[in-house]
């Protein structure tokens, strides 16, 4: 087959199915124009989910009349002069695909007027020609509208999703930008229906109430500002987490990107406080100089990467660390917070959320709790022990240790709080802690269970379990960690590398997969009986952890009963 130049009309719909895959890229491509020029206020309008109509007007700058045309041929920007300027982008947009694009799939009417009282242009273009194009007057900015997107390709249209599903791609996009820009009031309309709406004051925390609601912000942390690299945003407690990453948004330089470094450093500060498999609800803002991060990555600008990549990890993860650790001074959480799942998928007016997801768990701060804030019943926040004096009653069924505090009833997890306490002995300690055994324990091992010794056979006697190859597929053990109880040497080795093998730890590294099996082995496990001693003793230890709430597998350590709660169940309140 003879090789020849595309046409084209061929040429330009395939560079365009690179930048408009939706019609969430149309609205993504027209609001980051708007916020280019400037714009304060930003109005989206849609049908159909997109699919019938989009509008997206603007107050910013607006285009030279005599521009508009040249700013729908591609390859126009007003953002980049010379080569030297890709190194150091400082706008959302800059590669002058986005109009030129859009009129290739679909009609677009461009208005623009840069004063009030300028004339402007109007100006209609489909399969990328200008076919209308008219002087015209009205307030300053901008409004693009894009009608029949899609309608000249069948194929691309039938591929699109349902209404619904294309118009919750939209309130992503638009929620992004309100997040990145919060000093510009956005409206979202779908049909006369508004689904969204910011206030445009400037403040992220004024931003996040619109869109999430008073009740869901109550559930998240604010980030303490980073001393280097500019860090801000929101990040959850950890009893509030999702199935999936989709929750989590991540802004460089208020450009929403997704970045597998920052994700990976979000996962390394939520270690050991999340069930596997489960995921925290974040919002975090980077802010550092364009140099330092390459945008010019993918065609929809969605992916960056940076110059000091494990810099920005390691503050990233130390940052949303210190946070959840001091999250013990922050206010209890009430009975009725929304579901998490409500967060991207407004179905009526603003606060109007869609529901139908479990319930998340009920939160209370003891030390607020104890100065009289109002309590609830639910698991306890990381911290929140070191501020309550539990004094031990008994157990439930060899299970849960009963106490009793300045906040109400207390019920003790006893193998999670356990479980919680060696695990951080674990961490904490330069060499694990060992008890000597009189006469070392052989132990004879299924291949694969050997094999997975041999690998880690450095971490585990760091970690105090102390064993040696002894003939094929054979240990020789001579120490186990010192959990303050006797263990069996043959079952706790067993134990551990069958648990560390579990399918949930496989997305661990090893030392924290060893770590992790460790602390779960030699935890008292349910049906223990428990002397009072033992029990004030584990609840003490559980006091000074940094992070007591929940287990290393995200399980609650400690649930309260408040007094407001019983005199409620005792109709006494």
């Amino acid at each position: 087959m003879s090789i020849r130049r595309l046409p084209p009309e061929i040429a330009g719909k395939i560079a365009a199915g690179e930048v408009i895959e939706r019609p969430a890229s149309v609205v993504k491509e027209l609001v980051e124009n708007a916020l280019d020029a400037g714009a304060t206020r930003v109005r989206v309008e849609v049908e159909r989910g997109g699919k019938e109509l989009i509008r997206v007007s603007d107050d910013g700058a607006g285009i030279p009349a005599d521009e508009v045309e040249l700013a729908l041929a591609r390859h126009s920007t007003s953002k980049l002069t010379t080569v030297e300027d890709l190194s150091s982008i400082a706008t959302l947009g800059f590669r002058g695909e986005a109009l030129a694009s859009i009129a290739t799939v679909a009609e677009l009417t461009l208005t623009s007027v840069t004063a009030n009282g300028a004339t402007g242009r109007r100006v209609v273009a489909h399969d990328e020609r200008v076919v209308e194009s008219a002087p015209v007057g009205g307030p300053a900015g901008t409004q693009a509208t894009v009608r029949g997107l899609f309608r000249s390709l069948p194929a691309r249209l039938e591929f699109l999703k349902a209404d619904r599903t294309e118009l919750g791609h939209i309130v992503s996009v638009v929620t992004h930008a309100a997040i990145g820009f919060p000093e510009v009031a956005f409206r979202l309309l779908d049909g006369p229906n508004e689904r969204l709406r910011t206030p445009g004051r400037g403040e992220l925390r004024a931003t996040l109430l619109a869109l999430y609601g008073a009740e869901l912000l109550d559930g998240l942390i604010e980030l303490p500002p980073g001393a280097t690299l500019g860090i801000d945003g929101f990040v959850s407690q950890p009893h509030l987490h999702q199935a999936s990453r989709r929750y989590i948004s991540l802004f460089v330089n208020r450009r929403w990107v997704s970045d597998r470094l920052l994700a990976g450093a979000i996962s390394d500060a939520y270690k050991s406080l999340l069930p596997s498999g489960r995921f925290p609800v974040v919002v975090l803002r980077l802010t550092m100089p364009p140099a330092e991060v390459d945008v010019n990555v993918h065609p929809t600008k969605a992916e960056v990467r940076f110059r000091r990549g494990g810099e920005v990890f390691g503050k990233v993860s130390a940052t949303i660390r210190r946070a959840l650790m001091s999250e013990g001074e922050i206010a209890p959480a009430r009975l009725d917070q929304p579901v998490v799942d409500q967060f991207f998928f407004p179905t009526g007016a603003a606060g109007g959320w869609r529901s139908g997801a479990p319930q998340p768990s009920r939160e209370l701060d003891a030390g607020a709790a104890a100065a009289g804030a109002e309590e609830s019943e639910g698991p306890m926040p990381p911290g929140a022990l070191r501020s309550a004096v539990m004094r031990p009653l008994g157990q439930i069924e060899q299970t849960y240790i009963v106490a009793v505090g300045p906040s109400g009833l207390y019920l003790i997890d006893q193998h999670a709080a356990h479980e919680r306490v060696l695990y951080e002995q674990i961490l904490h300690a330069d060499n694990g802690a060992a008890q000597r055994l009189l006469d070392p324990v052989s132990v004879e091992l299924p291949p694969a269970e050997s094999e997975w010794v041999t690998e880690h056979l450095d971490e585990l006697r760091r970690q105090g379990l102390q064993v040696e190859a002894f003939g094929v597929n054979a240990w020789l053990v001579r120490a186990v960690p010192d959990g303050g109880r006797p263990l069996d040497a043959s079952a706790y080795l067993r134990a551990v590398v069958a648990e560390a093998q579990q399918p949930e730890f496989r997305r661990l590294e090893a030392a924290e997969r060893v770590r992790w099996s460790l602390a779960c082995q030699a935890a008292v496990k349910a049906g223990d009986s428990l002397a009072l001693d033992e029990m004030r003793e584990l609840l003490q230890r559980l006091e000074q952890c940094d992070l007591s709430r929940v287990c290393p597998h995200g399980r609650p350590t400690t649930i309260l009963l408040s007094r407001e709660m019983l005199d409620r169940q005792f109709g006494r309140a």
